[in-house]
This record gives structure tokens, C-alpha cells and sequence, in this order.
């Protein structure tokens, strides 16, 4: 039987599907027995199903001018677009 290291660090790869069957069916046992990696396996799976239920909101235009005028992103594109343009000459 797997411990709960070896089920926490492939449950991501567990919950995409992307692994062999006898490791899904080992993942299986040891969470039909350990509770804590049961929970784990549960809010992981809640997790999922809320992200795909629900849109992700917009953010507010007011709030998208903020951050990029923090982050100095609009010098950084000017930059990049000037010292890729430079290299073509």
C-alpha cells in the first residue's frame, strides 16, 4: 500500500487522470482507509468542481489600470517592443 507521502505528491497527477491503473488502484485503497488523505482527496476534488462551476469574475477596469501602473507593465512592453524592434535592424 502507498503512504500518505507517495498519495499527496500524485494526487494532482491522480485527479488528471494521468496515471498507471495499478498506481490509481493503490491511490484507491489508501484512501478508502486513511482519513487524512481522504480529506485531502475531498477538498481537492470540491476545489475542482467550484473552479469549473463557476466564471471567473472580471477584474474592474479601475482596478486592471491600478496593478499595471504598480507593476510599471506598460514600460515593460514599450521596453520589449523597443529592444526586439532594435535587434531586426
Amino acid at each position: 500500500m502507498m503512504t500518505c507521502k507517495e498519495v499527496l505528491e500524485s494526487l494532482s497527477e491522480f485527479m488528471d487522470e494521468d496515471l498507471k491503473a495499478d498506481v490509481v488502484e493503490a491511490m484507491h485503497q489508501h484512501i478508502g482507509v486513511c482519513s487524512d488523505c481522504r480529506a485531502e482527496f475531498d477538498t481537492l476534488t470540491m476545489t475542482i468542481k467550484l473552479y469549473r462551476h463557476y466564471e471567473t469574475p472580471q477584474m474592474p477596469a479601475s482596478c486592471h489600470d491600478r496593478l499595471v501602473k504598480t507593476l510599471e507593465l506598460e514600460k515593460m512592453k514599450k521596453k520589449a517592443g523597443q529592444s526586439s524592434s532594435g535587434s531586426e535592424g
